[in-house]
Order: structure tokens, then C-alpha cells, then sequence
């Protein structure tokens, strides 16, 4: 602790996403005359956006500047000039953290992972929970060792993944919710009263990092799909950034798929807008969400189920 006796962190991160946390961390653990606990942010660089390629900077850059605390993009630098800390809490950075500047803090660096580890380790564990319908998912709060997402646990919670939730709406629940987590249990964790558990590392699954290209859904198995026609006989749906995992394709899986996509990088598929069949004639469409609902034929008859995309 500093001499004001407030808790000094730095705080990795990056994306919108994450200002629920850096939000709590300062109202929380300000000092009295109004001082942050964040003593530095390290984020991403600002990078040239749009048809002008304006420098656009991100929304923990924009958060540190207008609260006046220093800003790094290399993590390196927060060693090199000694910026004094206790503890470091990292979400959504993006960058690899050297081993320096992780035996830096007295408290190690608090890594908030959006799935309940050892699930999904790795970069997409909120569109994986949500393409393989793993309810309900959580967030792990866990120490940062040499290995990605391997640290010991800290602390978990669980949340019920929604029948409308996407990516998006998911994502951003479970951030805002690990900051009031993170909070309540930090004093906790810096007096030692927390004892933190070691991760089975046999019951490890990995979620890679999306591409665009990942979004592809065969135009085959969509229409097929939506057709009513696809049977589970049919080949599974290999889905690249999850390892070793395919889906059977369903008006249910695919529903999954496209929310998981959203708001980046959108479902899409390709189209053929001429009757010869020709791929350089093929254009992509986007999906930008599906919908299932149940009609009912007639009286005497079971409800039949329909699917349909936008």
C-alpha cells in the first residue's frame, strides 16, 4: 500500500467492455481526497481507423486520460520506470505480459476470465459457451502465472446464459458483474484470507481466437437447415476455434451459432444470384440473427417447428 494507504493498481486492459471494472476499482478504493487506486492503465495503442485513418484510441486510453492517470502500451515500461503498484488486474488485454513485469506486484496480476476455468481457456470462451450451449458459464478470477490461463483460482462465479443472448449482451453481463466480484473480494485476497485452487488441468478445453472466417456457415447445411431437411445422419458442423468440437447442425445449434457471432464478426454465408452455379458469382450474406418459433399445422396435428434468418 502507498502512504495514503490506499491500494496502488495498474490495470491492463482495453476494450469498452472493461470499463465496468476500472469504474469500480476507483470508486471503491479512493482515497478519501479523492485519489485513484489506479496508478497506471496499459492498453492497446491507438491505431489509424475509418476512410481518414484517424488515430482511434481505446476506451481504457480514453478512461486513464480523463481520470489523469499515466498511460503505457508496452507492459515492459511499467518495470523500466518503476511505477509503484501492489497488485495488477488484467481483462481483455490483448498482449502477452513478460515475465518481469509479472514478478513485479507483491500481489501478482489478477487475470478476470469471462468462462469457469479450466473451461475455455484461451481467447473466445463467451462465443463457445454460447455455440455449445454450456449453462450456465461464469467468470473465473484467477492469479496470473507463466502459462495462459493457467493461474490458480481466486474466486469463480456462475451466470445462466439467456435464450436471446449474444455474444455481445453476454459478454458485456459478465464483465460488469466480475467487477463487483472483483472488488468485494480484493481486501480479502490481499490479506491472504483467500485460499486460492489449483485449475485440473485434465479437464482443460480451448477456445481460439475468431477470424472472420470462422463466422462461415456452408450455404449447404443453412438452407438444409432452414428447410427442415438436415438430419443428424447428416456430417457434424466442425467449428474451427473450438478444439476438437463439432456441432450436429439444428434449427437449435445454428440459432446458437449466429447469436455467438454477434456483434463481431456476423454469420454469413454465400448466395448464388445466378442459376449457373459458379462461385465467382457468389455473393456473401450476412446473418444478422435467427429466429425459431413454433406454429401449429391444425388442431389434430404436433406443432411444427420453423426456422427463419436475417
Amino acid at each position: 500500500m502507498g502512504r495514503s494507504g490506499i491500494m496502488k493498481i495498474i490495470f491492463f486492459g482495453t476494450p469498452e467492455y472493461v470499463i465496468p471494472i476500472l469504474d469500480s476499482l476507483h470508486k471503491a478504493f479512493k482515497s478519501t481526497s479523492g485519489e485513484s487506486p489506479i496508478v497506471a492503465v496499459v492498453t492497446q495503442s491507438p491505431k489509424p481507423s475509418g476512410r481518414k485513418q484517424q488515430l482511434e484510441y481505446s476506451a481504457v486510453d480514453t478512461w486513464a486520460h480523463k481520470k489523469h492517470v499515466p498511460i503505457f502500451f508496452d507492459a515492459k515500461e511499467i518495470v523500466l520506470k518503476n511505477i509503484k503498484a501492489d497488485i495488477g488486474v488484467l481483462a481483455s488485454f490483448g498482449a502477452i505480459i513478460p515475465d518481469a513485469v509479472l514478478k513485479y506486484f507483491q500481489y501478482g496480476i489478477l487475470v478476470i476470465h469471462p468462462s469457469l476455468l479450466p473451461q475455455f481457456r484461451w481467447s473466445s470462451p463467451v462465443p463457445a459457451a454460447i455455440i455449445t450451449n454450456t449453462n450456465p458459464t461464469g467468470v473465473s478470477i484467477i492469479k496470473m502465472d507463466n502459462k495462459f490461463d493457467h493461474g490458480p483460482i481466486v474466486t469463480q462465479f456462475k451466470e445462466e446464459i439467456k435464450e436471446d443472448d449474444t455474444y455481445g449482451t453476454l459478454r458485456d453481463r459478465l464483465f460488469a458483474k466480475s467487477a463487483d466480484v472483483l472488488v468485494g473480494m480484493l481486501p480479502a485476497y490481499i490479506k491472504g484470507k483467500i485460499n486460492l485452487k489449483m485449475q485440473d488441468d485434465s479437464k482443460a478445453t480451448f477456445a481460439g481466437e475468431i477470424g472472420k472466417k470462422d463466422a462461415f456457415i456452408p450455404p449447404e447445411l443453412l438452407w438444409s437447415v432452414v428447410g427442415g431437411q438436415w438430419s443428424e445422419k447428416n456430417n457434424e458442423w466442425k467449428i474451427p476455434f473450438i478444439k476438437n468440437y463439432s456441432l450436429v447442425p439444428s434449427a437449435y445449434s445454428l440459432d446458437r451459432f449466429i447469436r455467438a457471432m454477434q456483434p463481431w464478426p456476423i454469420a454469413w454465408t454465400n448466395i448464388q444470384l445466378n442459376a449457373i452455379r459458379n462461385t465467382q458469382n457468389d455473393k456473401r450474406l450476412k446473418i444478422l440473427k435467427a429466429h425459431i418459433e413454433t406454429r401449429k399445422k391444425s388442431q389434430e396435428t404436433q406443432n411444427e417447428k420453423s426456422y427463419s434468418v436475417s
